[in-house]
């Protein structure tokens, strides 16, 4: 049986702190490449609580953004959640849901289409919603 020590038993209880965090980006050659479809992305991670609403949002005036969202050490390799346009024809692309555990997410910033390169804004939020 393993045993865990005091202090990362510690860490494993420790609460997790609310997220708000704006990131300003670009996407650029030598980026890392979507498997899927070759566009360039960033990686931003975060943690949160089960239960948290977590929002994303990404606006560009260079690029069409793309979002794409996972838990870190999910079984499966899926995105929970993807979006490209937030509203027809816009720049924006958003993602809003609630987190199914507590762990590690990780927001792909990219863009719909491949090989495009520009400046973006990010907006992480994670946190209970008040009641």
């Amino acid at each position: 049986m393993t045993r865990l020590s005091p202090l990362l038993l510690l860490l494993a209880c420790a609460p997790v702190q609310p997220v708000t965090r704006v990131e300003e980006g670009r996407l650029e050659e030598g980026d890392r490449r979507h498997d899927a479809d070759g566009s360039f992305y960033d990686e931003y991670r975060f943690d949160a609580e089960q239960g948290w609403r977590i929002r994303v949002e990404m606006q560009s005036a260079e690029l069409d953004p793309f979002l794409q969202i996972r838990r870190v050490g999910a079984t499966d390799r899926a995105f929970l959640r993807q979006n490209d346009d937030a509203e027809d024809e816009s720049t924006m692309a958003r993602l809003s849901l609630r987190a199914p555990a507590r762990g590690t997410y990780v927001v792909w910033a990219n863009s719909f289409q491949a090989g495009q390169t520009g400046a973006y804004t990010l907006r992480i939020e994670a946190g209970p919603e008040a009641r």
